[in-house]
């Protein structure tokens, strides 16, 4: 990656583009990391002001000029472009001119961007950061940037030089663009060199001010701290190929904690927001990273937590599924399932509708291994088998539901899921009875352990 530099120098006038200034700098400067942007409103106090934007200015490969109405001033402008022509005499002056006001003499015979989002996003935004054109660089400042973005920003940036009441656009959390349009296939080993763009940079989630990296990058700062959860890396690589795949990408789970200084116990979520496909193939994955209030998963050590885990899962099934699309429904027509006047849309939507809920359910399970790691929480004998019959009865039931829904078969469908539902309620009062013994014993033990400290250290 390069690390030439380029500075812009925006040469205006503070009575009517000051605040315009301001924007267009942290625009400008959040687009590559090789870009600084000079105004003078950065003059520190006590600085010889001055002296300050004669340096500014001899520094700058770029010179901006915003012109302001034509009823105002221009020698305090027409004295900085001077400045620029004689320190900087291959710089580019780049003169921003308001529709149909006419270009002064003074800067006539310079490059004239007419204020218009259209030739901003031309004449100015694309040439800084897709080519080399204005710069002079060896290498584009960000030749990943998509035009999407460069044209959202040219119609903010003509808005605030026209002093236009700009649409105001606050994000709220961090971001992510993974381009992939370089790479031959989209596999996890691949998205290695993926390049990653982070517009407001990864502050919170992992205390990262960068704006561009590679995804292996990513992967090793994530990896620093596994306590705070990485799983999330590797759910948003499984997201990424399965889009590339052709298929429907799963709803995300992972959380994990930030990692910043000002995000103490707040926890986050990743969610695909977006892709950009490119002949059919995608290119760009938009992620935004939500704030969740728990955890994805919250549960007490070893037994405990394994028990809890099950009877979880139980619960979900039960009222996010049986009790809303069966119990409700039989309630309601009085009739039973085979009997339903329902069209057949009807049925074939309700079939989808409990397939998915249940996919999600099962993904949960499967992400944290809860069916295997259970069985040992079981020590007695016939626990033990109990509880393995009932995970046995739950593989059939689940088997004859996805057959009888591939089959689009709505009676068989809803009969199976009352044989689901009749399950549901043995395996959770058998769990529920298991997990009040193992809660009992806990008690007791922290009990225990609360006497045995001395007074003056029981808290």
């Amino acid at each position: 990656m390069s690390t030439q530099r380029v500075s812009m120098f925006i040469s205006h006038k503070v009575a009517s583009h000051r605040r315009a200034a301001e924007r267009v700098k942290t625009l400008l400067e959040s687009r590559a990391e090789r870009l600084d942007v000079h105004i003078c409103e950065d003059i520190p106090a006590n600085t010889l002001w001055r002296q300050w934007i004669a340096d500014r200015i001899a520094q700058s490969q770029l010179c901006l000029v915003v012109l302001p109405p034509a009823t105002l001033d221009l020698t305090w402008i027409i004295n900085e472009i001077g400045r620029f022509q004689g320190a900087c005499p291959n710089g580019r002056l780049l003169v921003c001119t308001p529709p149909s006001q006419p270009v002064p003499d003074p800067v006539r015979e310079n490059q004239a961007i007419e204020i218009a989002p259209d030739v901003i996003h031309t004449r100015l935004l694309r040439p800084l950061y897709r080519d080399t054109t204005l710069t002079g660089l060896d290498t584009p400042l960000n030749p990943r940037l998509p035009d999407t973005e460069l044209a959202r920003d040219a119609v903010e940036i003509a808005d605030l030089l026209l002093g236009r009441a700009a649409t105001r656009v606050e994000r709220f959390g961090a971001s992510l663009l993974v381009d992939t349009s370089e790479l031959p296939d989209i596999t996890p080993t691949s998205l290695a060199n993926a390049h990653v763009q982070a517009p407001n940079g990864c502050a919170d989630i992992l205390n990262w001010t960068r704006h561009t990296f590679l995804w292996s990058a990513l992967r090793t700062r994530a990896a620093e701290d596994t306590g705070k959860g990485t799983f999330w890396v590797s759910e948003m690589e499984d997201i990424m190929t399965e889009v590339a795949r052709g298929e429907q990408p799963r709803v995300m789970t992972s959380t994990f904690r930030g990692r910043g200084h000002d995000v103490a116990g707040r926890i986050f979520r990743p969610q695909l927001d977006r892709v950009e496909f490119r002949d059919e193939r995608p290119v760009r994955y938009h992620f935004v990273f939500y704030e969740v209030l728990v955890p994805e998963l919250v549960r007490g050590p070893a037994h405990i937590g394994d028990v809890f885990n099950l009877l979880y899962i139980a619960t979900r099934v039960r009222w996010e599924v049986l009790y809303p699309f069966l119990v409700k429904a039989v309630a309601a027509q009085g009739t039973p399932p085979a009997r339903w006047e329902m069209r057949p849309e009807e049925q074939r939507a309700l079939i989808a509708r409990v397939s998915q809920s249940l996919r999600i359910i099962e993904h949960e399970a499967e992400r944290h291994d809860m069916f295997g790691a259970a069985v040992e929480a079981f020590d007695a004998v016939g626990d033990r088998n109990l509880i393995l019959e009932l995970l046995r009865k739950r593989t059939w039931i689940r088997t004859a539901i996805n057959a009888a829904a591939e089959r689009n078969d709505f009676a068989q469908f809803m009969a199976e899921l009352m044989q689901g539902l009749t399950g549901n309620g043995e395996a959770m009062e058998f769990l529920a009875t298991r997990f009040l013994d193992l809660v009992r014993a806990d008690r007791e033990h922290v009990q225990r352990l609360l006497h045995s400290l001395p007074l003056d250290e029981a808290p």
